[in-house]
């Protein structure tokens, strides 16, 4: 076997895992993240809880990366652009909420 008949092997391997795990969640009803919305000061945000608590810090990190640093004291500053609070992250921008959703789907 070539090296690229091993590459498409690895990744049909893959895309069956994905499909796999796609249709066992659904059968199961689990969903990666619960969206919700809330209010901080006056402002609506959007909330998402990933069911993945696993990966709690890198998401944190990815976060500071792509939307720089949050209030420190959680959701006691006003007009921040995102919180993590109460297991959720907190998007004041529906753009930046749905980067996070395609980046940890």
């Amino acid at each position: 076997m070539n090296l690229q008949d091993e590459l498409v092997n690895q990744a049909a391997r893959k895309m069956a895992r994905d499909i796999d795990t796609e249709i066992l969640m659904t059968a199961m009803d689990w969903k990666p993240f619960e969206l919700s919305k809330g209010t901080v000061y006056g402002t609506e945000y959007l909330t998402v809880h990933p069911n993945n608590s696993d990966a709690w810090n890198e998401m944190m990190q990815w976060m500071i990366e792509q939307f720089g640093p949050s209030a420190d004291n959680g959701v006691w500053t006003p007009d921040m652009r995102w919180y993590a609070n109460n297991a959720k992250f907190w998007f004041r921008s529906e753009q930046d909420l749905m980067m996070f959703v395609l980046k940890w789907s």
